[in-house]
Formats: C-alpha cells, sequence, structure tokens
C-alpha cells in the first residue's frame, strides 16, 4: 500500500507546483490607496455603475443614488482570508478539494492528524475506485463539478483517456466516421465541452453526421433519462428544452430574464468627472428622458457617449446632450446596454440580452452623430450582457468572455481571427467561468486584460501574444448570490497615457481600485 502513498504524494506535488505557478510570476504593478466614494450630496449613498477615462487622465464615473435598494451577492464573512494573499489562496484551494486530502481529512478540520496518518494506508485505498491497486490520475485528481469518467449501462467505466486537445482536434478536422466514433468513445461531458468554443454552424454540423442512436443517448444524459429511448426522459428534454434535441434544436439566445443589473428604479444617475486623486470636478445629471450611465466612453475631441436603460447619447464636455437614439427600437427587443467604444467615425454598441453565461450580443455601428445604425455582428457570448470591445490598428477587438478568447473583426463586422483559450493552471490563458471581462489600450498599442473571479490584471499584443502580468486587485468570492449578483462580474479597467495608472471599477466595494507601478 505504499505505492499508494507515494502515488498520491507526486500527484499532490505537481498539483501544488501548479497552483504555485500564478503565485511566482512577476508582477509590475500594485494596489495603493484607492478612490472611494461615500454619500452623494442628496444624502443618499452612491452605487457606482461604470468608468471611463477621458485624454485628460480624468475619470468619468456613472453613478446612482436614491431609495431604490441594489441588491449583491452576499460576501464571505470577514474572518475569511483576504484573497489578496495569492499564494495561500491558489495552493489552499487545492487542498480543500484534493480527493487525497479529503480521504485523509476524516474529521475534516483542515489538518491531518497524527492518527489520520496511521489510518492513510486504509484512506487511500477507498480512493481505488477500479480495485486495481493503484491510484491513477483520475482517482486523485479534483472534480470540476463531475468527473469524465462516465459508467455505461451495467456499471463498466467509460474512459477514453484522450486529452481535451485530441478531442478538439478530430472535431475540428476528423472525417463524420472518426467524429461519430468519438462520440461512442468519450464521456458526453468533454464531448460538449470541446464544442464550446466553435461557432454555432459548427456545432451544429457535428451533431447532424452523429448517429440518432448517439444523439438519443446525448438527450437522455441531459434530461436525466436512466435508460436510453425512454418516453418519458424525451418528454422531459422536449418540455424543457422547447423540442427536439442534438443540432436540430435552435440556438437559445441567453436566458431572457429581467433586466435587472441596469434597471434599478426609485435611482437617480449622473456622471462624476474625477481626478487622478480622487477630487470631484464636475457632475453632470442624466435626466429620466436620456441614457442612463451603464457604459461610457470618451472622445479624444471631449465629446462623451454613453449608453443604458434602452437609449445611447453623445454630449459635449460641459456634459450638454448633443444626439440621442433608442436602441431598444433598433434593435426591436428590450436589451442591455452590453458594451461600448467609439472610433475617430464610428460608434460601435454592444446590445445585450440575458443575464447567464448564455447571454449574447449582438454589435451595432452608428455614425458620429448616432445615425446610420446597423447591425454588424451577430451572437456574441458575453456573460450577463457584458462585453468589452477596443478598436486597435483599424480592428475590432470583442471580449467574448463567455468563451475566454478576444475575438478579431474589421470594422464592417468580418472576422479575422481570434485567440485565447480557458486555463484554470497556467497564466497565459483566461481563467474563472467569463474572461477576460474587460479590455483596454494601453501605451503602445499594448492590449490590458481584466478577469474577474481572480482579480487578475495582464497584457498582450493585439493578436494574442501574452506578455506579462501587471498585477492584481483584491476580490471576494461569492458563496451566494441574487439576481444582480451579476454585476459583480463586470470590472471596468481604464489605463492612462504612461500606464503609470490602471483602474479597476469593483462594484461589490463601491470602489474604484488604482495599480501603480512597484517601487524598485
Amino acid at each position: 500500500m505504499k505505492r499508494f502513498a507515494s502515488a498520491a504524494a507526486l500527484w499532490l506535488g505537481v498539483a501544488l507546483g501548479q497552483a504555485q505557478e500564478e503565485a511566482a510570476t512577476e508582477v509590475t504593478h500594485a494596489e495603493v490607496k484607492p478612490i472611494q466614494f461615500g454619500k452623494h450630496a442628496s444624502g443618499h449613498p452612491i452605487t457606482i455603475k461604470t468608468i471611463a477615462m477621458t485624454h485628460e487622465d480624468d475619470l468619468l464615473v456613472g453613478i446612482s443614488w436614491g431609495e431604490g435598494k441594489m441588491e449583491f451577492a452576499q460576501p464571505r464573512s470577514d474572518d475569511e482570508p483576504s484573497r489578496r494573499d495569492r499564494r495561500s489562496r491558489g495552493s489552499g484551494g487545492i487542498m480543500r478539494v484534493l480527493p487525497v486530502i479529503v480521504a485523509l481529512d476524516e474529521n475534516k478540520d483542515g489538518e491531518i492528524s497524527t492518527d489520520e496518518i496511521e489510518k492513510a494506508e486504509a484512506a487511500l485505498a477507498k480512493l481505488d475506485a477500479n480495485g486495481d491497486g493503484k491510484l491513477s490520475g483520475d482517482e486523485v485528481r479534483p472534480s470540476r463539478g463531475g468527473s469524465q469518467r462516465g459508467r455505461r449501462p451495467g456499471g463498466q467505466v467509460r474512459d477514453s483517456g484522450k486529452p481535451q486537445a485530441e478531442v478538439e482536434r478530430i472535431l475540428e478536422f476528423g472525417t463524420e466516421e472518426e467524429i461519430a466514433e468519438l462520440a461512442r468513445e468519450v464521456e458526453p461531458r468533454q464531448f460538449f465541452e470541446a464544442m464550446r468554443d466553435m461557432e454555432y454552424e459548427d456545432r451544429r454540423k457535428i451533431m447532424s453526421v452523429l448517429p440518432e442512436e448517439i444523439r438519443r443517448q446525448f438527450r437522455n444524459r441531459r434530461s436525466g433519462t436512466r435508460e436510453p429511448g425512454n418516453d418519458r426522459g424525451s418528454g422531459r428534454e422536449r418540455a424543457g428544452r422547447g423540442g427536439g434535441g442534438g443540432g436540430d434544436r435552435p440556438e437559445r439566445r441567453g436566458n431572457r430574464g429581467p433586466l435587472s443589473v441596469d434597471d434599478l428604479f426609485q435611482h437617480t444617475y449622473g456622471i462624476r468627472v474625477v481626478s487622478p486623486d480622487g477630487f470631484i470636478k464636475a457632475e453632470w445629471p442624466m435626466p429620466n428622458d436620456g441614457p442612463h450611465p451603464k457604459m461610457i466612453h470618451a472622445c479624444e475631441d471631449g465629446t462623451v457617449y454613453v449608453a443604458g436603460h434602452g437609449k445611447i447619447a453623445s454630449y459635449d464636455r460641459e456634459g450638454k446632450r448633443l444626439a440621442m437614439a433608442d436602441f431598444d427600437k433598433i434593435s426591436d427587443s428590450k436589451s442591455l446596454a452590453a458594451g461600448l467604444f467609439v472610433s475617430d467615425k464610428h460608434v460601435f454598441l454592444a446590445v445585450g440580452t440575458g443575464n447567464s453565461m448564455r447571454a449574447t450580443e449582438d454589435i451595432y455601428r452608428f455614425n458620429r452623430d448616432l445615425t446610420g445604425a446597423k447591425k454588424i455582428i451577430e451572437q456574441q457570448y458575453g456573460c450577463c450582457s457584458h462585453i468589452d470591445m477596443q478598436v486597435m490598428d483599424g480592428e475590432l477587438l470583442i471580449a467574448e468572455n463567455s468563451r475566454h478568447r478576444v475575438n478579431r473583426f474589421d470594422l464592417e463586422g468580418n472576422r479575422i481571427g481570434r485567440w485565447g483559450k480557458r486555463d484554470r493552471t497556467g497564466i497565459e490563458g483566461f481563467a474563472a467561468c467569463c474572461n477576460p471581462v474587460n479590455i483596454d489600450i494601453g501605451p503602445g498599442n499594448v492590449l490590458y486584460t481584466a478577469e474577474s473571479g481572480v482579480g487578475r490584471i495582464k497584457t498582450y499584443t493585439p493578436d494574442g501574444k501574452f506578455l506579462g502580468v501587471v498585477g492584481y486587485v483584491d476580490t471576494t468570492e461569492f458563496d451566494r448570490g441574487s439576481k444582480l449578483a451579476a454585476q459583480t462580474c463586470y470590472i471596468p479597467i481604464e489605463v492612462n497615457k504612461d500606464a503609470s495608472r490602471v483602474y479597476v471599477m469593483d462594484v461589490r466595494a463601491n470602489l474604484i481600485r488604482v495599480l501603480a507601478p512597484k517601487k524598485k
């Protein structure tokens, strides 16, 4: 049984090494004193909505105040350790989910006592699921909400052993016969995860080449049916998903729930002009007949664009409204201002539907006077109707956070390319559920990315070459949340002219966090 302990120790060392890779990465910036917001002159607490930066390095901050209730997700209790310490956060999180540690820690107190060490042999033997006298990687690997090892009817273990990259390669380049064989071989969870980042039409083509019995198995597993072909399970599938499965089912356009994060009744809205040190220079009222500041963009000529509550408008540098358009009417739906960027000739507005990871956004292009609205891109996936955009070197860059990538389009909406991947262990990819959630352009045409959940700011070239880690802002994990918890996934980032200040909005703490170069 000693081989159990040695195998477990080896795997534990590898896991902890991966967890500490991020902590060991050199960062250039560290948090300094944040910009805080207290009460408005009216006596009501202020809620910050979004930030933008002027070309004088001032901040434009969308705010609201009033009697309306602002409901956030509930943070962990104050006695839990801060996530500011990345090293302890990384290793401690893994320690709590390692099957080896869970098996050894019989009393669940977070420590392995002398008595528990003496019982280690028996505890580790329980992890040997297939009874072969060894502990495989799958048997000691942390679960992410369900293993990629499944069981066929009759209890036979189904585990292809194929790495995810190989599954993705077959789906992209394989023949119809190879794809069908792959679907029989691997666990459906692994199959669908490999299709996650594909275009809708590509996913539909893959599902259409699968034999009917495979598609039936997939539908039955999704609906919870135990026996293939069970009519009752198929009925639940039809009732829950609106019809047939596989490639024949229409693509859902997100969760069409209430427009909660952009719909705070009985609030008053405004925009504050704030200096880099937090001094309030001016405050512009946002009347009820105009947009409320969900999204803001400031142009070099002093024009400011604001979008929210179904409207988009332009303002001069003193806050006087110049033009306005109703994008609810243009899009023929009640939707959210999900992203905004203004180039020298055009205004790009992302119009979002939904409050989940399946929320989708269409991209509209306007003239600078807000005429000539045209939909140029359909169905980008931005969690909770947040999807950031930038124009750089004649390209429109879209942070499609639900798919962990940045998409590149020309200004007519034609795809040029894409880059980025989901990565929970390395530093070059994007972690958590939906990242990069926000992006900005820094000096030298460097692209800055912000990742919610981990509070990580990194830099890339526009075509996706990883440059380095800027730094971290403190974040709080949420045990539970309301329908407004989605707003905590939105962390707008602004970089000043020389990158000596990086501003990140923290909606949970209702302040703007500031990163500055570390002192040498």
